[in-house]
């Protein structure tokens, strides 16, 4: 049984399959990927995740799960009823599966929320580094200092806790109680 915590696994998919969300059939098309995780405590334990081709970001989402799988197709129709055979030339990458705990119908349980590349739980799709992110830093150089960056990276950095005022504060200055007579 699988624990009932956020999570990362290390996984491998085992299978694919195609179904319709909907109480009758007649929802969203799905693909049901079930993965067995590949390390740690629960290594040969099996989940599946269920990716959603629908409106929105989820059809993108969906892809981007079954490329970090290592499928690079554009007939969804190969990847119907795979068997573990099938699926380890099909779908062969080693992917890091980012899990939450789920309540449906009052049912709790872990479920696959995202399917990572392995080390890919940056938020980020692409990467800039070297002369991309040089170039842009110094496109953005002007806006940072009209905004007083520059003022504030220059300044020392304040590392211990600042006095109270040697000068004794206004009477109607906040937190004072003073007997102000009206």
């Amino acid at each position: 049984m699988l624990p009932e915590i956020k999570a990362r696994y290390y996984a491998k998919a085992v299978g694919c399959y195609f179904g319709r969300a909907g109480s009758d059939g007649d929802g969203n098309v799905q693909v049901f990927i079930p993965f067995e995780i590949i390390d740690g405590e629960f290594h040969g334990e099996r989940i599946t995740y269920a990716g959603t081709f629908g409106e929105g970001k989820s059809t993108g989402f969906t892809l981007d799960a079954l490329k970090n799988c290592g499928w690079y197709g554009d007939d969804l129709s190969e990847l119907d009823e795979l068997d573990q055979a099938a699926a380890e030339r099909l779908l062969p990458s080693i992917v890091e599966l980012s899990c939450d705990m789920d309540t449906y119908n009052d049912e709790t349980r872990l479920k696959v929320k995202w399917v990572n590349k392995p080390g890919g739980q940056r938020m980020t799709k692409h990467a800039l580094g070297g002369a991309d992110l040089k170039a842009f830093a110094a496109q953005m150089r002007g806006t940072i200092r009209s905004m007083g960056g520059a003022a504030r990276a220059a300044a020392p950095r304040q590392t211990t806790t600042p006095s109270r005022p040697t000068t004794p504060p206004h009477p109607n200055a906040p937190g004072v109680d003073k007997d102000i007579p009206f």
